[in-house]
């Protein structure tokens, strides 16, 4: 298929994480500005994990920790980490009642034992990625994860010609060519290749974002 892959090897074959620091790092001080648009999301994503009193929960790429602290006013106790400083400091200098422990880390590394958190959480990171670190991602979580881990990603439209119009426009937003890749990736099939078990997929927002919904399948 055509679908843009021509563009999507340029930056699959970069370091992606440079463009993950540099972007977010410059855009952490109004990142939250169009938190409005994700905040019945992340709320969805809350209830979707089945959170019960006294789980621990991890968010991977928190950064300024909007769904942390969702879970954090449900009594969770919680660890957010990113490997963007900047946004991590706008997370940390949040007023909360209780606050999650956050910690600059690679997703792709998780310095946590096996098991270590009731339900994972990762809110709008992967489309940043190669389809390949996305999977080890996804087995990391499913190593430090009893219960289930929830994912909030973009949502490209089902038409095929809308898709490649999604794509360019987000990737301006988003500033990265590996937009095009996510518009035509079968996510779903990442995520069983990765050993986790879709338990259900939604749409929320419009549309504009898909919560996946997955057992650790241990």
């Amino acid at each position: 298929m055509n679908n843009g892959q021509g563009r999507v090897n340029v930056m699959a074959n970069s370091d992606f994480r440079r463009h993950v620091l540099d972007h977010y790092n410059r855009f952490s001080s109004c990142y939250d500005w169009s938190e409005f648009i994700r905040r019945e999301t992340r709320r969805r994503a809350v209830a979707l994990s089945d959170y019960q009193p006294g789980e621990k929960v991890l968010d991977v790429c928190t950064g300024t920790g909007e769904l942390a602290l969702t879970f954090v006013r449900r009594g969770a106790d919680v660890v957010g980490v990113d490997i963007a400083p900047e946004m991590l400091r706008r997370a940390a200098a949040k007023q909360s009642s209780a606050r999650p422990t956050w910690m600059v880390m690679d997703a792709i590394e998780l310095a946590f034992a096996s098991e270590s958190f009731d339900i994972s959480v990762l809110s709008l990171a992967l489309h940043h990625m190669p389809e390949t670190v996305q999977w080890h991602i996804l087995k990391e979580l499913r190593r430090v994860t009893r219960k289930c881990l929830v994912i909030v990603e973009p949502n490209p439209p089902h038409n095929q010609c809308l898709r490649n119009l999604w794509a360019f426009g987000a990737s301006l937003i988003d500033e990265s060519e590996l937009l095009y890749a996510w518009a035509w990736q079968d996510f779903n099939r990442t995520c069983s290749n990765a050993g986790l078990k879709i338990r259900q997929v939604e749409a929320t927002t419009f549309g504009l974002f898909r919560i996946t919904l997955c057992d650790p399948d241990h």
